[in-house]
């Protein structure tokens, strides 16, 4: 993996030029980063200023826009060695607020936030996996190719 073959201070360069190609991206689609979180970085179309069906399109051409950063970018001590990324993306309800007083943050909370989580993490490298709400409005959007992975399971979900 990088990590193993990586020092900590190569990784935090690797991850800074990513999240800065990400940080780009963003400010071309009606998103919101909601934060980092080691490697994972979390992001929602909708809130707080909602959008309508609209947020899957932007969170979808996002990541499209994500994945084909990361086909771009190098790492200089393993030239060899491709960046992958996963995606997950799901449409739904969420419940969001500032919390804490120390640092503040304004945190997203719900099933819709866990569903996301789990197609991320079951997705294949270099592919955005969406869960079939999301596959529904895209598809009423159109001008996105979906295919059908079949049948995943999906932790909490059943398939």
């Amino acid at each position: 993996s990088i990590a193993s073959s990586s020092t900590p201070m190569q990784i935090v360069k690797l991850l800074n030029e990513l999240y800065s190609s990400f940080d780009y991206i963003l400010d071309q689609f009606d998103v919101y980063k909601v934060e980092t979180i080691g490697d994972a970085y979390m992001v929602v179309s909708g809130v707080p200023k909602e959008n309508g069906n609209a947020h899957a399109a932007e969170i979808a051409s996002m990541a499209l826009d994500f994945v084909s950063a990361c086909e771009k970018i190098k790492i200089p001590h393993l030239p060899r060695t491709k960046l992958e990324i996963r995606c997950g993306i799901h449409s739904g309800p969420v419940c969001a607020g500032v919390i804490g007083l120390k640092m503040p943050r304004y945190c997203l909370f719900g099933d819709t936030v866990n569903t996301a989580s789990r197609m991320e993490t079951t997705s294949e490298a270099m592919k955005i996996q969406c869960s079939d709400n999301c596959y529904q409005i895209l598809k009423c959007i159109g001008g996105f190719t979906l295919e059908c992975r079949g049948d995943i399971i999906i932790k909490g979900k059943g398939s």
